[in-house]
């Protein structure tokens, strides 16, 4: 089976993307593509500059952050650059060949805070059948076009209350839990949607605190590179990259891993826990990502 493109067509047509986000902010085309640019060239400016505007304390978990979440529209610019992203497309290429090696075609899955639906239309492509769920309005208004426009039979949910437990082999969550008020809590609520023996797949930079991500949360820097916000909650590593981008883990195993294939890489990223743990104090190690992130900038077809 031949794997879909990382970032599809409908995603770098710069034209249709611009007049997508005019429509879904009522803002003009001018507007739009001069905000776009701007994310790109200075990533997580859109998000800074309207989280200042609104007078909301970055890094802090706030009543007034969280209504800024439901009310700007900042976070679209910031997802179609991230989108386009060689890492954000590498992580994607790497979910989608675990799942295919590992678990086999026609899985259920369950997509959180999947933001514009590119993950999910990856997967959907891959010959899966994906749920997304979003509590963003302008996002999941903006997935909802996405889908349609595509021909894809996603199915959408935006109220948690929705999505029913024990029902998934896999649950896929990147880049969610480090903006989260209570990430213990969060894993076991997503947890709890798994079937037995089911996959989370997750990717959370709590070490990130940086002027270009100041919706990452300074509290929830204690978890960099923790295994046990995890394990504590019947989950079990049974795979992952060395820089964490994504680990996998299986709801309450009941077969033994298969110590002579997996362990060898499993220590590796278990080590590499040692190094992002340096992030509980300090984003002096991690420097480097927003340069990496920098380079691996895509800007539509070009």
């Amino acid at each position: 089976m031949k794997l879909p493109p990382s970032a599809p067509e409908y995603i770098q047509d710069e034209e249709k993307i611009v007049n997508w986000l005019s429509q879904l902010t009522n803002q003009s085309p001018i507007s739009v593509r001069s905000r776009l640019q701007q994310e790109h060239d200075n990533p997580g400016i859109n998000v800074s500059r309207a989280l200042h505007q609104y007078g909301v304390e970055p890094y802090k978990w706030t009543n007034e952050l969280s209504e800024f979440y439901s009310q700007t529209d900042a976070f679209l610019y910031d997802l179609i650059v991230w989108n386009l992203n060689k890492r954000k497309r590498r992580i994607r290429r790497r979910i989608g060949k675990y799942l295919y090696k590992n678990l086999g075609p026609h899985l259920d899955i369950l997509t959180i805070g999947d933001g514009l639906g590119v993950d999910s239309v990856y997967l959907t492509r891959g010959g899966h059948h994906v749920t997304y769920f979003e509590t963003s309005a302008y996002a999941q208004a903006f997935a909802i076009k996405f889908f349609a426009d595509c021909a894809l039979d996603i199915k959408v949910l935006g109220d948690q209350n929705q999505i029913p437990q024990n029902s998934y082999d896999v649950v896929i969550c990147l880049d969610v839990l480090e903006h989260v008020p209570d990430p213990p809590e969060f894993v076991k609520t997503i947890t709890s949607y798994l079937k037995l023996n089911g996959h989370l797949i997750i990717h959370a930079p709590f070490y990130h605190i940086h002027p270009s991500t100041p919706t990452h949360l300074k509290s929830n820097r204690k978890y960099s590179g923790s295994l046990r916000l995890f394990e504590r909650h019947g989950l079990s590593l049974v795979d992952g990259e060395l820089s964490w981008a994504p680990i996998t883990l299986e709801k309450n195993p009941s077969r033994k891993t298969d110590h002579s294939q997996f362990k060898p890489k499993l220590l590796a990223v278990r080590l590499t826990g040692l190094y992002l743990a340096l992030g509980r104090f300090t984003i002096l190690p991690f420097l480097w990502v927003k340069s990496y992130q920098r380079k691996g900038h895509r800007w539509f077809n070009k």
